[in-house]
């Protein structure tokens, strides 16, 4: 008999527990989680914030920068463009003064062949 009562105690000790320590424990856990969760999620919203605010840094000194190459870009072609301006007009003037003094190399040459033949004709050669 105390065989049986004390398997009858064992028996309804388990549910008691269910029943009654189960949600308690559950209750407690779950407490002691969200207090350990507001933590975290102070933390990561404050990470979140600073990431935000680091991206939007990098993002305004990737626009100024972009800015200045832009700007460093257009004057190197001004440049650029002016150089080529430049050796344009000085190779128009460098071939406008061949061009004058080609007739004048011509008649050298000319006066050059007639001296040679003149030399040979009169013999100093």
């Amino acid at each position: 008999m105390a065989c049986v009562l004390a398997r009858k105690v064992a028996e309804k000790v388990p549910s008691w527990i269910s029943r009654i320590l189960l949600p308690e424990i559950r209750a407690i856990v779950k407490e002691e989680i969200s207090s350990q969760l507001k933590p975290i999620d102070a933390k990561i919203s404050a990470l979140d914030s600073k990431v935000e605010e680091r991206t939007n840094s990098l993002e305004s000194k990737i626009s100024a920068l972009d800015s200045k190459v832009e700007e460093r870009t257009k004057a190197l072609d001004m440049k650029i463009e002016v150089e080529i301006s430049s050796l344009r007009n000085e190779m128009v003037a460098r071939f406008d003064s061949i061009e004058k003094r080609l007739p004048f190399i011509e008649r050298m040459a000319l006066m050059e062949a007639r001296i040679e033949k003149l030399e040979k004709h009169v013999g100093i050669h």
